[in-house]
């Protein structure tokens, strides 16, 4: 394992990841926008500009920079019930970021358990992994989720957990492929003749060589669960309110899009800034993770 990742190290040129992180500009603005989008996540609801679920009927579909009749300034506008929707948007980005970084983290967890097992292990096993990846692979995603959100019920740990249910297939292709090429290379030959047990060689042979292609699909897993929740969210099944998302937002301001089309294009402008951002920081730890990706 030293010997293969000596001859990887000599076979791109060195660089150090500080000065690649310097030099990737998309990376740093990208990583600049997330960390901005977690922290007002988590700023406190007491701490907002306005109270996010206190109607005000006479700012309805105030503009936004506008003052309302009390003089208070909305930088963003007051959406249908004249609730400020910058308010609105740091309220409801919690609930999207953490129902995607959720449903991100249990995808993670069973499609690399599952790939990596079935990749080494092959047999019947793999069969029967792959025919039940294949099956679902076969069937629209936001078809499944709405019936699994029907059987399931709303909230945020069932958003989460029915995104994970969608999602784990395609990402455990790619993990058990990774897990094929390892099964015969020279260090798990070598910890399978010195006796090694299975679970062993997973842990510790197969796993650390597949971190980086999981965190490049963890951070495409979370721009797609976005986009997943959202729709969902926009039909009316995503979490249960007073609790709100970006895609509810959306959903909810889709019947004022002539009348006050703010109310709607704002929420739908921040899910498109952060999947773009996300992807963009995917890219970034692709080429940081692998260096014989990157550019000379």
């Amino acid at each position: 394992m030293i010997a293969v990742a000596a001859l990887q190290r000599t076979s791109a040129r060195p660089r150090s990841t500080r000065r690649f992180v310097i030099r990737n500009l998309p990376f740093l603005c990208a990583s600049a926008v997330l960390i901005g989008l977690l922290l007002g996540a988590v700023w406190p609801t007491s701490a907002l500009p306005y109270n996010p679920l206190d109607p005000s009927l006479p700012s309805r579909f105030l503009e936004p920079m506008s003052h309302d009749a009390r003089g208070n300034y909305h930088l963003l506008g007051a959406d249908f019930l004249g609730r400020d929707m910058l308010s609105r948007l740091l309220y409801s980005g919690r609930y999207s970021l953490v129902t995607a970084f959720a449903a991100a983290l249990l995808t993670t967890v069973a499609a690399v358990a599952f790939g990596i097992s079935a990749g080494y292990l092959s047999g019947w096993y793999e069969s029967l992994v792959m025919r039940v990846v294949d099956a679902l692979l076969s069937l629209p995603v936001l078809l499944i989720a709405i019936v699994l959100a029907a059987i399931i019920g709303r909230g945020v740990f069932a958003l989460a957990v029915i995104l994970a249910l969608t999602g784990w297939a395609d990402y455990t292709r790619v993990i058990r492929a990774e897990a094929l090429g390892l099964r015969h290379v020279a260090f798990v030959e070598a910890s399978r003749t010195a006796g090694a047990s299975t679970a062993r060689i997973l842990v510790r042979d197969v796993l650390p060589n597949v971190v980086s292609t999981m965190s490049v699909m963890s951070t495409y897993l979370i721009a797609r669960f976005m986009l997943l929740e959202s729709s969902i969210s926009f039909l009316g099944m995503g979490v249960v309110p007073p609790a709100s998302s970006w895609g509810v937002m959306v959903g909810e301001g889709k019947d004022y899009i002539f009348e006050a089309p703010h109310v709607s294009v704002i929420p739908g402008l921040m899910i498109t800034i952060t999947v773009i951002a996300v992807n963009f920081v995917g890219d970034g730890l692709r080429d940081l993770l692998d260096p014989r990706g990157r550019r000379m």
